[in-house]
């Protein structure tokens, strides 16, 4: 089959208008897509998410797995009390709300509106906590949290 130079010349307009067409309908981007390595608020809000659902499940083991413990400062006394946290809790509830995301040299740092009602073991009052609490999250081979300030915020009163 041979093609005729105006059947090809006819299908290089048509596509050049076909571009045209497409390129000048999708809207111009004004904020750069972030990185696939990049921290943004998705993975903010999937950490917080996983975070709190380890809380609510009562699951230690998934809440320390989201620490960095080895780069985290004092990260052994922190498991240490993350564990006796857990042992005198018999529920948690936990609502946080992201409020802002800086990146900084040591990480990136989340500020987030944490509540959290605790009902304790030994069956007394529920204790209920309201704190901008702040975390720092690093990529080491996955994002990871390698700090919590104030700390007191995962203790029981």
């Amino acid at each position: 089959m041979v093609l005729k130079a105006v059947n090809v010349h006819r299908f290089s307009a048509q596509f050049a208008l076909a571009v045209l067409f497409f390129t000048t309908l999708l809207p111009a981007q004004s904020k750069k897509a972030p990185a696939p390595g990049d921290f943004d608020d998705q993975a903010a809000s999937q950490l917080l998410l996983q975070l709190s659902e380890a809380l609510q499940g009562h699951s230690q083991k998934q809440f320390l797995a989201l620490f960095d413990l080895n780069k985290m400062k004092e990260g052994a006394s922190f498991r240490q009390q993350i564990i006796a946290f857990y042992s005198h809790t018999e529920s948690i509830r936990v609502h946080m709300t992201l409020n802002e995301i800086t990146a900084e040299d040591e990480g990136t740092t989340l500020s987030v509106n944490a509540e959290m009602e605790i009902e304790p073991l030994n069956g007394g009052p529920a204790e209920h906590q309201n704190e901008i609490v702040t975390f720092t999250v690093v990529n080491s081979g996955g994002w990871k949290f390698v700090d919590v300030q104030p700390r007191s915020f995962f203790l029981l009163p």
